[in-house]
């Protein structure tokens, strides 16, 4: 009897260490998180203005550049030269569109799933960015998704939001937010925060707020709380730039449920809390409702709801605003620009 209660005491220790460590470092709660700013080196420069007057922004949840069965349905273990050929060919679309400022989701810094490849500083030395922020969201020892076969478990992790900029980065401030209290705790010790990172750049003689952030995709009462707190956060601040992946839908969306991967939307009011915020949109409520599938960028290949925004302050002039096409993610990039200072040159000139 002794040496059956040793063994089955043995078990239970075992499985309690085990996953303490795949799931170390454990965080639960909201926590602030300095992240890291790097300066990088890259393979080449681009001239800077002294005093721009345009600048770019583009969004893009990445999705760790795996494509269609990112999510886990339908995702099977993928090589190392699969990442680096979809890496090339995600620096020929940034330098084909060439944003000044580009906020990424879902990005791996050094994860099993994408063979530890640093997406984001390999990304910038790719395409002359030299500043890059980097806000660790989801790190684990190990994650044991999605489950079977073992070779497919995403295994050890390191992933989140980053921000490449062609002008320094002077700050950043990093927010984990709360993981959903409706999984179970041990579910939550394995789940990615979301966050909001928020950074400085000092554009020519300006210098701009930016708030990238990846919020809540399965727990609309979570979605709401965490946008409750990113106003608090923003109040009496101001913030240039709120983009990223909000996992919501446009209120006047006219569909709002029975989407392919069950995810529904309705009775959700992200969108109509965003509005407090006090910062429009670039794709307006009249625009998007002229023609919706325009702008819709989830899932990539076969686009049925839009998910990705840029909300911007008054005093900004919107020049264009644009989802571009792409394979390489589940979500599609969206890209906006603002006119900032008088031009450069004389547009009526021969």
């Amino acid at each position: 009897m002794k040496v059956l209660l040793a063994i089955l005491g043995f078990a239970i220790l075992s499985v309690v260490a085990l996953i303490a460590w795949t799931s170390y470092p454990w965080s639960l709660d909201e926590k602030k998180s300095g992240g890291e700013i790097v300066a990088i080196e890259p393979d080449h420069m681009v001239d800077l203005e002294e005093r721009p007057s345009v600048i770019k922004i583009m969004t893009w949840n990445l999705g760790f550049l795996y494509g269609e069965g990112s999510e886990g349905p339908g995702y099977s273990y993928r090589e190392k030269n699969y990442f680096e050929d979809r890496m090339s060919q995600l620096a020929l679309e940034i330098r084909e569109r060439s944003p000044d400022v580009i906020c990424l989701q879902e990005v791996d810094f050094s994860s099993h799933r994408s063979h530890y490849l640093n997406q984001a500083t390999d990304l910038a030395r790719r395409t002359g960015y030299p500043y890059v922020a980097l806000a660790p969201s989801w790190v684990a020892n190990y994650i044991p998704f999605p489950y079977m076969p073992l070779k497919n478990n995403f295994g050890s992790m390191n992933s989140g939001g980053a921000i490449l900029s062609r002008y320094p980065i002077l700050s950043q401030e990093v927010t984990l937010l709360k993981k959903p209290m409706s999984n179970p705790w041990w579910y939550n010790l394995f789940y990615l925060h979301r966050y909001f990172q928020k950074v400085e750049i000092e554009y020519g003689d300006k210098k701009f707020k930016i708030i990238n952030l990846h919020l809540e995709a399965f727990d609309k009462a979570d979605r709401k709380t965490q946008i409750q707190s990113l106003l608090e956060m923003v109040k009496g601040q101001s913030i240039d730039f709120i983009t990223g992946d909000f996992n919501m839908v446009p209120m006047i969306a006219t569909k709002k449920s029975k989407f392919y991967n069950a995810d529904e939307y309705e009775d959700d009011p992200s969108a109509e809390l965003m509005k407090k915020s006090g910062l429009s949109e670039v794709i307006p409520d009249d625009i998007y409702a002229k023609e919706e599938s325009l702008y819709f960028t989830f899932p990539s290949w076969k686009p049925d709801r839009r998910l990705d925004y840029i909300f911007y302050r008054s005093g900004l002039k919107m020049m264009k605003a644009e989802i571009f096409t792409s394979a390489l993610s589940d979500h599609l990039p969206l890209g906006a620009s603002f006119q900032i200072d008088s031009p450069r040159f004389n547009p009526y000139s021969q």
